[in-house]
């Protein structure tokens, strides 16, 4: 039967748009390999590249054509740049297949049982390193070139800057050294060096690194070495070129030669099993936080050398090695909001609301910017794409910025209010914290607060502990307990604990007693118990004993405030700035309705007469016969204020041993000057 002619068309044109799709993603990951391997600065994250590549693979695979060489599934790397001499390598460097998945590793290890022939296989575990690889040439011993990985075959020349690592030996020591030998290994920066050295190019105004991997690329390929040197990298050996069959049978034996050598080898474990790969694995990836350096998975290989040689190798890659990769910690997304969250301190953070995406193994939708300096310095804006970064338990953080599109939403300010309560923000000299001022009634800070103002230092209320303050603030709305803010706990209705679970009868009267009895602390104990920023249980004294009442520290200057000794500017705009709040006037006014108010500090009558009466006094060098916090207390009953620094408004400096610099000053603004004896004959009347 005929049935006309085959129209073969929708068939070419599926085939044409598989491989475009096919020559577009391998245009674009060789850029990606020119970006990340030449110019240490990706453009997307590990887990995208290693996305693509796999893709690219299955597409390749579906179109069933010849793969080129230098398609990006076949090759190492990239090309070596023209900035430094090119080193071609005596036995290639082979990349390492990626497995994302445990079934992926039972896969891997069905098709080694299968190539081995039914020989036993013996699995060696090491962490894999997330730095750039190095193969280094020793001739009869001693170091005589380094380079890159590059393309596999050949790689830049960085001898000069190698050596300036302590970890690399210059000659090999011990027994059994061949005349030709290639070292393989990872140099990489530790966490705490990459911190340092972003630091160091915030304060100079220069690009920031985006990780340890760039950070450690960028630093290896210096045109000067003593800028390599100050970097502070590491080195990692973990296996061999060429002269690696001089020296040992097995992955594991040959570790131990390296580390005999001198080189600086990472702990390996061994197993023959993958179930037992499988829970090291998890193993590592719990332990992964708490290293110094970054790790990005584990390397399983094949332990006997004579099995790796029987087992071969693909194009890229060794068929008996995997690299089991740990979830990326690092991911793409786009901002959608940045929001002002309030920490149990007051301090306020600027947080990004992203579209939801999973990052470290699990799906995020929010990320910190730390604060008002990074979010400006990274410039952060609602709809930019971003990258961010989760590190173990570690809250999710923006990274950077990597693309925005058309018109960019407006810079972020900070704002002028909390965004909880409403207080006015403020922001001390020289800090880059900004706060919220409403400490005592802002639902942020709330538990915080109150833990503070009961604990035994403070209003004292013994019997509610940590545990009932939690319970007390997360009740609901409507219950009789709620605490909204530290005057509340004065209006609690008790006979609403009976018959909670936990509260007896004698425990809930106790409760009660204690709460009345606070009721009763002293000026210094009340004030200290309010939580004002800078003002400790020992200035909170100093500031009762010159003010005695809590209404004349309320309405103080800055001026009054600083003549209190050890009370500086930045304490004295603290007080101000809690008092000046309506917010805590507010609560301060309901504390004293319900009866929470210290009575004022009786004073002893001030003799008008008194040579020090009305003195401005600072005492300095070390007093033998009294001590310096009982001479500033009678030097206040007697109507002077002592203070803690000298300036043209100090009448009189009493000099004890050792007096410094405040004595020095004294002199050069010609302040009358006076000895221990002088003062303690002002004080006692000898």
């Amino acid at each position: 039967m005929n049935l006309g002619p085959i129209n073969l068309e929708p068939n070419r044109k599926a085939d044409k748009q598989l491989r475009d799709s096919v020559h577009k993603l391998r245009a674009e990951l060789t850029e990606h390999n020119y970006r990340y391997y030449l110019l240490d600065s990706p453009s997307i994250t590990d887990a995208e590249y290693d996305q693509k590549l796999r893709e690219l693979e299955q597409l390749e695979k579906k179109l069933g054509e010849p793969i080129p060489d230098d398609s990006p599934t076949q090759t190492v790397g990239a090309p070596a740049s023209h900035v430094f001499e090119s080193r071609e390598h005596l036995t290639p460097l082979l990349s390492l297949a990626n497995a994302f998945s445990d079934e992926e590793v039972r896969d891997f290890d069905r098709r080694l049982q299968e190539l081995s022939d039914g020989r036993k296989i013996n699995y060696i575990v090491e962490p894999k390193i997330d730095g750039l690889a190095v193969n280094l040439r020793y001739e009869n011993g001693k170091l005589t070139v380094a380079a890159t990985r590059g393309d596999g075959k050949t790689g830049e020349d960085v001898t000069d800057n190698i050596r300036t690592i302590s970890d690399i030996p210059w000659r090999l020591e011990g027994v059994g050294v061949p005349q030709l030998l290639e070292v393989r290994g990872e140099v990489f920066m530790s966490k705490a060096s990459f911190e340092s050295l972003n630091s160091g190019q915030k304060l100079a105004g220069e690009k920031l690194f985006a990780n340890p991997r760039n950070a450690a690329a960028g630093s290896l390929r210096q045109l000067d070495a003593k800028v390599t040197a100050k970097r502070k990298l590491n080195f990692f050996a973990y296996g061999a070129g060429t002269g690696s069959e001089y020296l040992a049978d097995s992955q594991s034996s040959l570790l131990r030669k390296l580390d005999s050598f001198g080189f600086a080898v990472q702990k390996f474990d061994q197993f023959s099993d993958v179930d037992s790969l499988l829970e090291d694995y998890q193993v590592w990836q719990d332990r992964r936080a708490s290293l110094s350096y970054e790790i990005d998975g584990l390397v399983y290989k094949v332990d006997a050398f004579d099995l790796q040689q029987d087992i071969g190798a693909v194009s890229r890659s060794p068929r008996w090695a995997i690299a089991h990769k740990f979830p990326a910690e690092e991911a793409v997304t786009r901002v959608e909001k940045v929001l002002w969250q309030v920490g149990r301190t007051g301090v306020v953070t600027p947080v990004a609301e992203m579209k939801p995406v999973k990052v470290g193994g699990v799906i995020v939708s929010r990320a910190t910017l730390h604060n008002i300096q990074e979010l400006h310095r990274k410039d952060v804006r609602e709809g930019d794409e971003v990258v961010i970064r989760r590190a173990g338990d570690v809250i999710p953080e923006v990274v950077r910025v990597i693309s925005v599109e058309g018109v960019r939403a407006p810079v972020v300010i900070a704002p002028q209010a909390c965004p909880v309560c409403g207080s006015h923000i403020e922001q001390s000299e020289g800090e880059v914290a900004i706060r919220c001022s409403g400490g005592l009634s802002c639902p942020a800070q709330l538990k915080e607060r109150l833990k503070h103002f009961v604990s035994r230092g403070a209003m004292d209320i013994e019997g509610m502990g940590n545990r009932l303050i939690d319970m007390l603030v997360d009740e609901p709305e409507v219950s009789p307990l709620k605490l909204k803010s530290v005057a509340d706990i004065y209006s609690i209705n008790f006979d609403a604990f009976v018959g909670r679970e936990g509260f007896a009868e004698k425990k809930i009267e106790n409760l009660k007693q204690a709460v009345e009895t606070s009721k009763q602390q002293p000026l210094p104990k009340f004030l200290f118990a309010l939580g004002i920023r800078h003002v400790g249980a020992v200035t909170a004294i100093s500031l009762s004993e010159v003010f005695s009442s809590m209404d004349a520290i309320m309405d103080a200057d800055m001026e009054s405030l600083q003549s209190v000794d050890d009370v500086g500017p930045e304490v004295a705009a603290s007080v101000r700035s809690f008092f000046e709040e309506a917010h805590n006037r507010d609560v301060l006014n309901k504390l004293k309705i319900v009866g929470v108010w210290p009575k004022p500090i009786e004073t002893t009558e001030i003799p008008y007469d008194h040579p020090l009466t009305g003195k401005v006094v600072v005492l300095t060098g070390t007093l033998l016969q009294i001590k310096r916090s009982d001479a500033q207390s009678m030097l206040r009953k007697l109507g002077a204020k002592p203070t803690g620094s000298v300036s043209k408004n100090t009448d009189l400096v009493v000099a004890g041993e050792n007096a410094g610099s405040k004595l020095s000053k004294a002199e050069s603004l010609g302040i009358q000057v006076v000895d221990e004896a002088q003062l303690m004959a002002w004080l006692f009347g000898s």
